[in-house]
């Protein structure tokens, strides 16, 4: 597929990685879309029909003309089967800060439901252990990450029907230093296990 480019560093590195061929013209639905920042790639590099939902209106979609309704991941307001890319980028993680598994997966049936069949459900959440997110998301700023293992266990309860391909990368917005940084990339995603690479990411195709 063409790579993505002029959307900045880390969102050029994170969509090339995820590396997934969408379907000009088809339906998204950006879970969490918050600023709408994913919204200008969707549109401009795919051709995507943009939708998106989240618990608040954020200011630059009020003032942008991008399909947007409030909504959760407990109960997304859309028909069942509506859309044919549902896209979910590190909000499961913030979903219950006591890791309670039921309600991951409370929120990925919602996801499955509202994509239609033969649809993608994209899901991508950061590593609770990757040598970056520890210490800066998880202890500093509080994020409870998803371990790699609890990922792929609640992926695969909730789409034990469906075709699961996981695949896990290393991506990183870099203030400086550029060249190292990404050196340090290529030496993780080659020599590192994947349980400490900074993204889980699931691709789904809905059976």
């Amino acid at each position: 597929m063409s790579r993505v480019s002029g959307f900045g560093q880390y969102k050029d590195d994170f969509f090339n990685k995820l590396n997934f061929r969408f379907e000009k013209g088809k339906a998204i639905l950006d879970v969490g879309c918050g600023p709408g920042t994913d919204a200008e790639i969707f549109i401009k590099a795919y051709g995507l029909n943009f939708y998106g939902i989240d618990v608040y209106e954020d200011e630059n979609i009020k003032k942008s003309n991008l399909k947007f309704k409030i909504g959760t991941i407990y109960d997304i307001p859309y028909k069942e089967s509506f859309f044919n890319y549902v896209f979910s980028h590190d909000v499961i993680h913030h979903i219950d800060d006591y890791q309670r598994k039921e309600n991951y997966i409370k929120g990925l049936r919602e996801l499955r439901r509202v994509c239609k069949k033969g649809g993608y459900v994209i899901i991508v959440e950061g590593n609770r252990y990757n040598p970056l997110f520890y210490p800066h998301m998880v202890k500093m700023r509080g994020h409870e990450h998803l371990a790699h293992s609890v990922f792929k266990e609640i992926v695969e309860k909730v789409f034990a029907k469906d075709n699961i391909r996981f695949k896990f990368f290393e991506a990183h917005s870099y203030p400086f230093l550029l060249p190292i940084f990404k050196a340090y990339e290529a030496l993780m995603e080659k020599f590192s296990p994947k349980m400490f690479l900074s993204y889980n990411v699931a691709i789904i195709e809905k059976a």
